[in-house]
């Protein structure tokens, strides 16, 4: 859903336009200009629901949409991911490595599913957490090897309590390898992920989850987290929309956070009040901790040849990773 264009424009930061006849006389001294929007925190936080929003719904549509991995049965799919999850992470060659990836985007386009999305969504991200863990480990002070630049030299190695450091700070090559070949792992894996649960219906995949005997706490707890985590976006955004309407524009920033800090209170008791409501309503309609949908899995001869795929495929790899090492 989006914003409606009377809440989105009335901002105190909205500036009329001023006529001045000496910037443009040729027509009746209206000078152009541009609307500047001052975003406030109320703003910012409706804009960020919506986004919320729209994010999941998207993802369930593309879920149901027709395709290659949308078609197949999600227990294979699940046998599919930790296969591929184990043979990536058993590789070391940064070749071997990326052709598997490519491999992978090639099924996820064959779906449905956008490539540039997907890559913005890992790869903005996998490499600022990842990188900053794995970002010591490409100076000879944490893994020596052979050094690709020198950072400074010092007269002499020199102490800090128990912890040792050599006279010479470098980035070694053995350690930029390594981080490189970290950072890659993490991200074709959180890939992978992201390309199972955009093409899998949430309550199918929970099924799947209990098909291989994953624990019914473990299943439940997944499934009223997602489903309730947009219940209280939902509560979060009508509370926003109403302050906003009754706000006019007018209200500063100290009072803004006010609000926000006062929302967040409200929140929090209306979430406890209605998990007590839920599991009431649950206990009284039987609601055993199973996943029940209206969509029966059944293996075809589809699902067998991907998973016989998958598993030729991950093994090529791993064999081509050894040859290459």
């Amino acid at each position: 859903m989006d914003l409606p264009l009377w809440l989105q424009e009335n901002n105190p930061g909205f500036q009329k336009p001023k006529l001045n006849p000496e910037l443009d006389p040729g027509k009746s001294g209206i000078a152009k200009f541009r609307p500047r929007r001052k975003r406030g925190f109320i703003q910012k936080t409706l804009e960020e629901i919506v986004r919320v929003l729209r994010d999941s719904f998207f993802s369930e549509e593309l879920a149901m949409r027709p395709g290659f991995l949308q078609s197949l049965d999600p227990r294979v799919k699940i046998l599919a991911l930790v296969v591929l999850l184990l043979s990536n992470n058993l590789i070391s060659h940064l070749g071997v490595l990326w052709g598997s990836y490519l491999v992978l985007l090639a099924l996820a386009a064959w779906s449905g599913v956008g490539l540039g999305p997907l890559l913005k969504r890992v790869w903005l991200v996998v490499p600022l957490f990842s990188g900053i863990m794995v970002l010591p480990a490409i100076f000879n002070w944490v893994r020596p090897g052979d050094p690709l630049f020198t950072i400074f030299t010092a007269d002499q190695p020199w102490h800090v309590g128990f912890l040792h450091f050599p006279a010479v700070l470098a980035v070694t090559k053995q350690g930029v390898n390594g981080a490189v070949l970290l950072v890659s792992r993490v991200g074709i894996s959180v890939t992978l992920a992201f390309i199972v649960t955009l093409t899998t219906r949430w309550t199918d995949l929970l099924k799947a989850l209990r098909s291989f005997f994953v624990p019914r706490i473990f299943v439940t707890t997944l499934e009223m987290t997602y489903r309730y985590i947009f219940v209280l976006i939902t509560i979060l955004e009508e509370m926003f929309l109403a302050r906003k309407a009754r706000d006019a524009g007018r209200s500063s920033t100290s009072e803004q956070r006010r609000f926000i800090a006062s929302a967040m209170a409200s929140l929090f008791a209306r979430s406890l009040h209605m998990s007590e409501e839920v599991y009431a309503a649950m206990t009284a309609r039987g609601y055993s901790g199973e996943v029940y949908t209206m969509h029966r899995f059944r293996l075809r001869l589809p699902d067998l040849f991907f998973a016989l795929f998958v598993l030729l495929t991950s093994l090529t790899f791993y064999v081509a990773d050894k040859v290459l090492r």
